[in-house]
């Protein structure tokens, strides 16, 4: 997953980056962003690895990208800013709650969107002119495909006009592959973290819900953390941070909580490949197939699956091994077509 840390001058955008990245970040060549990556814990994979003795364990990790403003004075984000959006798979927009004394976190969301919206328009209006341009002078063998763009852009241009974020407007999965490549910042999925003072860590969850209810789509997510609080945190070791979480009545993995927000909201479970020598946590779309599971793991694998075996993480834990869920009948023989379930863990076979 790369998700781009977006948000306005002072919403605490790096302060959230370091917290969740437990401050390993580094900035680029250019200077104009920091990249962290973070392993996303999951207890499932650490009690697997226990299980088979595995040597080496590899949780999902998540690229942080920590953005200047993108807006500033009007102008578009450009340069290597706009190819790291154009390449993000979400934005996580950081909205200051901290310290506010004027000013409303619900307008700040509303103008970001327009911002990102305007952009999206800019992108929209040029692509059709220059397909009307195409459209006159081109190749008749080329005319098909350019009409239906014409048509798909014409859809969601109006979308733009009438002030709604595309992300939540577009659902048909050919038109989100069609338009992938355009670099539309409106479609990509949101997530609002509301960047709360220390004194409103026990509200964290009432906030969140209270701005998820405002928000609507299933690709527009709301959640809340103290980014100070949790940058603060993990500076410290893991008993002095409970302690500290208790003197304040913090509720536990903030950081964690909001990278699973983040997880659901790219619509991802989590399967795993449990071995000796590695054993390994995967993500993948909600609703793929065994066959894709496979590519995950290596493209070779997709290419000669025969089949693949399937057990849930916690039955597998139960009957202690492969070989006695194997005697128990609980490895399951899967066809290509097998749709995996959040916590399977496969084992493909193949050949080559």
């Amino acid at each position: 997953m790369d998700i781009a840390i977006v948000g306005a001058a002072q919403s605490g955008k790096s302060t959230t980056f370091r917290a969740l990245t437990a401050g390993h970040g580094s900035s680029s060549p250019d200077g104009r962003e920091t990249v962290g990556v973070v392993k996303i814990p999951d207890e499932r994979l650490d009690k697997l690895a226990v299980l088979v003795k595995a040597k080496k364990i590899t949780p999902i990790e998540v690229f942080l990208h920590d953005l200047p403003p993108l807006f500033q004075k009007g102008a578009a984000p450009s340069g290597p800013a706009g190819e790291t959006l154009a390449k993000a798979d979400a934005l996580m927009h950081v909205v200051r709650m901290f310290d506010r004394t004027e000013g409303d976190p619900s307008k700040d969301i509303a103008d970001f969107d327009a911002e990102l919206m305007l952009f999206d328009l800019g992108i929209i209006e040029r692509r059709l002119d220059k397909i009307e341009s195409n459209l006159r002078s081109g190749k008749a063998s080329e005319k098909e495909a350019t009409e239906r763009e014409k048509v798909l852009l014409s859809k969601v241009k109006p979308i733009l006009e009438q002030d709604k974020p595309l992300r939540d407007e577009v659902t048909d999965d050919a038109d989100l592959r069609a338009l992938a490549n355009f670099g539309l910042l409106s479609l990509k999925p949101m997530l609002v973290l509301l960047n709360v003072g220390e004194d409103a860590v026990g509200e964290q969850a009432k906030i969140a819900g209270e701005y998820q209810a405002k928000l609507s789509g299933v690709r527009t997510r709301a959640t809340a953390m103290s980014a100070k609080l949790e940058a603060e945190l993990a500076e410290l070791t893991p008993d002095e941070a409970a302690e500290f979480r208790r003197d304040l009545g913090a509720p536990e993995g903030g950081t964690k909580a909001v990278l699973e927000q983040a997880r659901e909201l790219l619509g991802l479970l989590t399967f795993f490949t449990a071995g000796e020598k590695d054993t390994r946590a995967w993500s993948l779309p909600v609703g793929g197939s065994a066959l894709q599971a496979a590519g995950r793991i290596h493209t070779d694998i997709e290419r000669g699956f025969i089949r693949a075996e399937v057990i849930r993480w916690d039955t597998l834990l139960e009957l202690g091994s492969h070989v006695e869920a194997k005697k128990k009948g609980q490895l399951r023989q899967e066809g290509k077509t097998y749709v995996i379930q959040d916590g399977d863990v496969i084992n493909v076979l193949f050949n080559v």
